[in-house]
C-alpha cells in the first residue's frame, strides 16, 4: 500500500534528471527521496501512474509523459515498451553515446576512485544501431512459442522480428516458427548465431529436461536448410565451428553455443585497441584472463607475441587451439580451468608477464585481483560489459600499487544501457 506521500507524488509532475546504473532514469521529489523509474529518459515531465515504496527511495513501474525529452524518439521496435531486450531504444543515437559516457565517467570517479579523467572520453560508436546483433538468444516457453522475456518479468514477447537481430537471424527465426510447437516446446532456449562464411547459421537448442531433445530434433532439423550447424547442450554431436575475422588475418572458431561477441565490428575494434595498445607498451609476454574462444589471444599470438591463455569453458579452449592450429599458431599456452586456480598456480611457479589483460563476465574481477598482482605484470588491460564492476576492479588495482592510464568505451549494445569498456593499468614505478 502506498503511503501518503506516495499516493500525493502520483498525482504530481516530475522532472527526469539523468539515467543511472543498470538503465533505469533518476528524479528527486520534493520530499528529498529519490525515484527510480524504468522507462524514463533525463528531460521528461512524467507523471506516475505506478508506484512500489522501498526504504529511502521509491520505484516508478509505469508513467504517462506530460511533456518528452528532446532525446525521447519512437522506437523501430513494436513491442520495445514490453520487450526487455532494448531498453534504450526510446532515446536518440547521440544522446545514447552521451549518457554511457557518463555512466561510464561516473563509475570511474565515484567507485574506481579515478581523477582528471579526459573532458571526453573516448567512445567507439557502432556502425549500425539495427540489425547489429550476430547473435541472439531466444526464449522458448511450454506452449512452443518464441520470443524474449518482457521487462522485469519472465513473460514471453513474441515478436515478428527483432529490429536488432541481423537478417539472417530473422529469417531463421521464421523457419523455426513453422516447426511444430509441442516439437520446439521441448527446448527451453535457442540461441541463432550468423556467420559471413558457412556455416553461416548455427542453432544452439537447450533442452528443458535434460536429454529431453529425442524426436524433437528431428523436427527441427526437418524444417532446417541442410546448410544450418544444430547443436544440443549435453549432446555429443557439438555441430560445426564458425569463423569470425579478427586482425593480423587470425579468426575465432566458434562451434555452436561458444560464447561469440555478439556485434562482430565493435569487437573488432576492441579486439585491434587491445593490440595496439600491447605493442604500444612494448609487450612481449602476455596471460589472458577469461581468454572465451581467443578472441584477443589469437591476434596477439599472431602480431608475434608469446602467451598463454586461461578459460573456464573446455569447448571454448578447444575451438581456441582449433583456430590457432588453422592459422600456424602455437596451441599449447591455451589452458582449460578456473582463472583464479590457474593464477595462483603460476604465480607460485614464479611465472612473469608484461601484460595481464582480463576481461571477466560481468561479475568482475576481483577474485583474481591478488592473483594478477602477484604475477607482477607492468600493465593490466581491463575489459569489461559493466561500468560499475569495472572500476572497483580499478579501485583494488590502484589499491595494490597501480596507476591509471587510460580508458575507452565501445558501444557494443545500441539501444541497451550496456556498454563495453577498455581500461588500462600500469604499475608504479
Amino acid at each position: 500500500m502506498k503511503s501518503a506521500p506516495d499516493a500525493a507524488a502520483e498525482r504530481g509532475v516530475w522532472l527526469v534528471e539523468k539515467l543511472v546504473p543498470g538503465g533505469d532514469a533518476l528524479a528527486h521529489l520534493a520530499d528529498g527521496r529519490v525515484a527510480f523509474i524504468t522507462g524514463a529518459i533525463p528531460g521528461d515531465s512524467i507523471r506516475p501512474l505506478a508506484i512500489e515504496a522501498k526504504k529511502g527511495h521509491v520505484r516508478v513501474t509505469r508513467f504517462e509523459v506530460v511533456a518528452p525529452s528532446q532525446d525521447r524518439v519512437t522506437p523501430p521496435c513494436p513491442v520495445a515498451d514490453a520487450c526487455g531486450g532494448c531498453d534504450w531504444m526510446a532515446i536518440s543515437g547521440p544522446a545514447q553515446l552521451e549518457h554511457k559516457e557518463e555512466l561510464l565517467r561516473s563509475a570511474l570517479e565515484r567507485t574506481g576512485g579515478v581523477s582528471e579523467l579526459p573532458a571526453r572520453l573516448p567512445f567507439t560508436a557502432s556502425d549500425a544501431a539495427l540489425g547489429y546483433r550476430s547473435r541472439v538468444r531466444f526464449q522458448i516457453d511450454g506452449e512452443g512459442r518464441i520470443g524474449l522475456f518482457a521487462r522485469g518479468s519472465r513473460e514471453l514477447v513474441e515478436m515478428k522480428a527483432c529490429a536488432v537481430a541481423n537478417a539472417a537471424i530473422n529469417d531463421a527465426l521464421a523457419v523455426l516458427r513453422r516447426v511444430p510447437k509441442d516439437a520446439l516446446a521441448a527446448f527451453s532456449e535457442v540461441e541463432l548465431r550468423c556467420a559471413t562464411e558457412e556455416p553461416r547459421l548455427s542453432v544452439f537448442l537447450v533442452p528443458r529436461v535434460r536429454g529431453g531433445a529425442g524426436p524433437s530434433l528431428g523436427a527441427v532439423k526437418a524444417k532446417a536448410p541442410p546448410q544450418w550447424t544444430i547443436a544440443v547442450r549435453g549432446e555429443q554431436d557439438a555441430g560445426a565451428a564458425q569463423r569470425f575475422p579478427l586482425a593480423c588475418g587470425t579468426h575465432v572458431a566458434a562451434l555452436p553455443g561458444v560464447f561469440t561477441q555478439v556485434n562482430w565490428a565493435v569487437n573488432r575494434a576492441l579486439v585491434e585497441s587491445v593490440l595496439s595498445g600491447a605493442r604500444a607498451r612494448g609487450v612481449k609476454r602476455f596471460l589472458d584472463a577469461y581468454a572465451g574462444a581467443g578472441n584477443f589471444s589469437l591476434p596477439l599470438l599472431a602480431s608475434g607475441m608469446v602467451g598463454m591463455s586461461v578459460e573456464r569453458d573446455a569447448g571454448a579452449v578447444e575451438c581456441a587451439r582449433r583456430a590457432a592450429a588453422e592459422l600456424g599458431l602455437p596451441q599449447d599456452g591455451f589452458v582449460a580451468g578456473d582463472a583464479r586456480e590457474k593464477l595462483r598456480e603460476l604465480s607460485r611457479r614464479g611465472e612473469r608477464f608484461d601484460l595481464v589483460l582480463l576481461d571477466p563476465p560481468r561479475s568482475g574481477a576481483k577474485d583474481v585481483v591478488d592473483q594478477v598482482v602477484r604475477l607482477g605484470p607492468s600493465s593490466i588491460a581491463l575489459c569489461s560489459c559493466d561500468p560499475v564492476t569495472l572500476a572497483r576492479d580499478v579501485a583494488s588495482l590502484l589499491a595494490r600499487g597501480y596507476r591509471f592510464e587510460e580508458v575507452r568505451g565501445f558501444d557494443m549494445f545500441p539501444s541497451t544501457h550496456h556498454l563495453e569498456a577498455l581500461a588500462w593499468i600500469k604499475r608504479s614505478a
